[in-house]
């Protein structure tokens, strides 16, 4: 799967259950991977940057994890943060001498260097290893980790955009600022939450009280379903206060719909859309929509992708194009940022989040140079 490199084209990182995880989870930074949940028994670990797992050095593990997914660096290196928590891959790839425990050292932010044996445990089914960005906030999780320790910033107060975590669809005005925010965290429904009922009454709360801004904030969306959000994109520019405009937060696991999602409101709003952050998780022309072929017992899928997107060229190729994009139709040059603000634990740990900050100033300010 990671040999298409395509970066739908993948393999699951565990199966169904009894795969062996390790007692962490990790967050990745601009500076490196940092411990940011633990069981209480490996506490001593929060906050740790990881220098080396087996006395292989970081780099070292994550160029071998890298080869686990296809498709963009960025994108592949944020998965590492999944990767990197299960012992079996560790252990298959050579990294890990024993197939039940690695030995993990990091490095503190007082400087102290902490080096601990992880015992692995089974899985259970249903479990599931949510994404490193799940971690920004230390809001317990609905998961096994539920009972762990986290890793909570230096500042008292999270920003808003890392509150509610678990909420997938929020509209919330941003603070000392005139815009409003939307965030998405899937392009699809989740659970009880209906992604089509939130964007109507988002568009009708817009629409009373046009704001001088929108910030779409997609880091952290994997995708859906994108007929849900073409209307409201394409309508979006109609919402705001006269020379308002619409800025686009984005980062390496903004992926699948949530790309298309980005693709429509700049194709939609123009000269008026500002990306800022970190660079989507795919190019721009990829292979999605495509099959699912499971291990009967064992419970492990591979989801080979057939069908082609490519949002800065025609694709009329009947036999290979996806042909919904033909209803949908996207048109962009690029979806590079045009503002790059990484994400950093040194800010983080201080209770900012840079890109949004820098989206509230352009909204206040929109002709000020970044």
């Amino acid at each position: 799967m990671a040999l298409a490199n395509n970066g739908h084209s993948r393999m699951d990182a565990t199966a169904d259950q009894g795969a062996l995880v390790l007692p962490l989870r990790v967050t990745r930074f601009a500076e490196g991977f940092y411990v940011t949940r633990a069981e209480n028994a490996y506490r001593e670990m929060l906050g740790g940057r990881v220098v080396s797992i087996d006395g292989q050095p970081i780099d070292q593990v994550l160029h071998q994890l890298d080869t686990l997914r296809g498709g963009v660096e960025d994108f592949r290196r944020a998965n590492d943060a999944t990767y990197i928590v299960v012992q079996d891959l560790l252990y298959g790839l050579g990294i890990a001498t024993d197939p039940k425990a690695s030995t993990w050292t990091v490095v503190l932010a007082d400087g102290r260097t902490v080096t601990r044996r992880l015992d692995a445990y089974s899985m259970h089914e249903g479990d599931g290893i949510p994404k490193g960005g799940r971690w920004l906030s230390p809001e317990p999780n609905k998961g096994a980790e539920q009972a762990w320790s986290a890793y909570h910033p230096q500042s008292a107060e999270l920003p808003e955009t890392w509150q509610d975590v678990d909420n997938p669809f929020r509209l919330f005005p941003a603070t000392n600022s005139c815009a409003q925010v939307v965030s998405l965290q899937s392009i699809g429904d989740v659970g009880s939450h209906r992604i089509a009922p939130f964007l109507a009454a988002t568009e009708a709360t817009l629409r009373a009280n046009p704001p001088c801004a929108v910030i779409l904030d997609l880091r952290g969306d994997g995708g859906g379903d994108y007929t849900n959000t073409w209307h409201f994109t394409h309508v979006l520019p109609n919402l705001l206060a006269p020379g308002g405009r619409i800025v686009v937060l984005t980062n390496a696991e903004t992926f699948s719909a949530a790309i298309t999602t980005a693709a429509f409101a700049k194709d939609a709003g123009g000269d008026r859309v500002t990306i800022v952050g970190e660079p989507v998780g795919d190019r721009l022309s990829f292979f999605s929509e495509g099959n699912k072929a499971c291990l009967p017992n064992l419970k492990v899928c591979v989801y080979p992708q057939t069908a082609k997107h490519d949002y800065q060229h025609p694709c009329d190729n009947w036999r290979e194009c996806f042909w919904l994009n033909w209803f949908y139709p996207v048109r962009v040059k690029s979806l590079q940022p045009d503002i790059v603000v990484p994400l950093r634990f040194e800010d983080w740990n201080m209770g900012r989040d840079a890109a949004y900050e820098t989206a509230r100033e352009l909204a206040m300010h929109p002709g000020r140079k970044m």
